[in-house]
């Protein structure tokens, strides 16, 4: 298939709306008309006068799709693009018979984008499903009263350990084995604990005190008990007097001790993450985890006996092998654990991800009642929603979304998600994000992507981060 952009600048968006219909597929980009030819889908501005035409023609599969819509020349650049947007969902409906319960809405942040808009104009020029519009809702609901607790002059702490055990067929993030690291792991904690310094001199130079602090991966009890102990050694450079939370992503069972937990629980932390992802394990085998789900129950009691009394689990629907009586077993197993927090994931495939080469995909449509039933149990259960993300490639153009018992929300990925603080962040692929509330200015400072770069490259990073300075002074 060869998708055309002909005469507008409207790329990264037609061509995310135009994959949400299809699974991981071969793409031809062009933006010549002249590959207008065998099965295509071609998307043109044209103007003319005082008016733009904006069409889509798709012919595919010896059938073809024509739309078009008139706007004034003076129609702002993004509202064209909506348009556009608009144009060719409705083309790509007609081929595929789908709906996509998110319309036209691509982003990462579907809540933010939905809070500035009125119901009829999500469900109008966004085309998102009544639940998903709902869901959205409530989320703003949950989400009003923690963003309103956000302190003054306040920041969170982000740090990043981007190593695992083993990585999982579907993973795409950027996490190396423990053992490849091994000859440099020393050298990256000392790093990571130098930049740590670093931040914390800034933030005191210009009056920022932490509010949460969260420690994610990778897997960051990969580490050793000892190599904890370091790494949470390097939090007393800063003012930990007002922090609210503080989050560790212990992630794998199989990486979880009662010698680590101590170590956790003695730095501060009041919340850790035990991710099974699946509580099958002929599942757990088919996407690469070394552990079992009796290992995720001793691990999530091994951290009630050390006194964490909020724990968040993951679950992901959408697994290869895995289906909806597995993923409903999965859920109903995790629920009779009554975590604080459970998040559910819809599998995403991205281009680094195993799976994704593979193009191994699942029954179209399991992913979504996967999604459905997660929803509705959880409800029963006391969940609430609290935050929500989407990301490239889901499974039925599904999403993310955290949710909690009330009270137990996680105020660090609210702040993260809808971009509401400023998140000061270290290691290596971690993003540092200032964000100005007063007008809603956002800059993003981005390490190097893989530890041995973050280690080679280690001054321009401290370097980038005098950048802080500009933004706020």
């Amino acid at each position: 298939m060869t998708l055309i952009f002909s005469n507008h600048k409207f790329q990264y968006e037609i061509e995310r709306l135009f994959r949400s219909f299809f699974p991981p597929m071969e793409l031809k980009l062009s933006t010549d008309k002249a590959d207008a030819q065998g099965d295509y889908c071609l998307t043109e501005s044209a103007a003319a006068g005082n008016v733009v035409t904006l069409s889509v023609e798709l012919s595919c599969d010896g059938k073809r799709y024509s739309m078009s819509r008139t706007v004034p020349a003076s129609t702002p650049g993004k509202d064209q693009e909506r348009e556009m947007s608009v144009l060719l969902y409705k083309a790509l409906r007609e081929y595929t018979g789908r709906e996509l319960p998110w319309g036209i809405l691509t982003g990462v942040r579907p809540v933010k984008v939905l809070s500035k808009l009125t119901d009829e104009q999500a469900a109008q020029s966004m085309l998102v499903s009544p639940r998903k519009l709902q869901l959205a809702r409530k989320i703003q609901q949950v989400q009003k009263p923690l963003e309103d607790s956000i302190p003054t002059n306040s920041f969170s702490l982000y740090v990043s350990i981007p190593f695992c055990p083993t990585r999982c067929s579907y993973c795409s993030f950027v996490s190396h084995s423990v053992s490849q690291a091994a000859a440099r792991l020393d050298e990256y904690l000392r790093r990571v604990c130098e930049e740590m310094k670093q931040l914390a001199a800034i933030s005191r130079h210009l009056g920022l005190v932490p509010d949460t602090i969260y420690f994610g991966g990778g897997t960051p009890t990969v580490l050793s008990a000892e190599q904890l102990k370091r790494l949470f050694a390097a939090l007393e450079y800063f003012d930990l007097s007002h922090i609210r939370e503080f989050t560790v992503e212990a992630g794998r069972p199989d990486t979880i001790t009662p010698e680590k937990l101590h170590a956790i629980k003695s730095a501060g932390a009041g919340r850790i993450s035990v991710n099974p992802q699946t509580m099958n394990d002929e599942v757990l085998k088919a996407i690469g985890r070394a552990h079992d789900s009796a290992q995720t129950e001793q691990a999530f009691l091994m951290a009630r006996e050390v006194g964490f009394d909020v724990i968040n689990m993951d679950l992901i629907a959408g697994l290869p092998t895995d289906n909806f009586d597995s993923f409903a077993a999965s859920l109903d197993a995790v629920c009779g654990l009554s975590p604080e927090n459970i998040t559910v994931h819809s599998l995403s495939l991205k281009r680094a991800a195993a799976l994704f080469r593979e193009n191994s995909g699942n029954i179209p449509g399991e992913a979504e009642k996967m999604i459905d039933y997660a929803h509705s149990r959880l409800a029963e259960r006391g969940y609430v929603p609290y935050y929500l993300y989407r990301q490239k490639n889901t499974a039925d153009n599904q999403e993310n979304t955290g949710y909690a018992k009330p009270g137990c929300e996680s105020l660090y990925n609210t702040y993260i998600m809808e971009e509401l603080q400023t998140i000061l962040a270290v290691g290596a692929g971690a993003s540092t994000k200032l964000v100005d509330r007063r007008n809603g200015r956002i800059k993003r400072i981005t390490n190097h992507k893989y530890p041995y770069e973050y280690l080679d490259r280690f001054n321009d990073i401290l370097e980038n981060k005098r950048d802080i300075f500009g933004f706020f002074v």
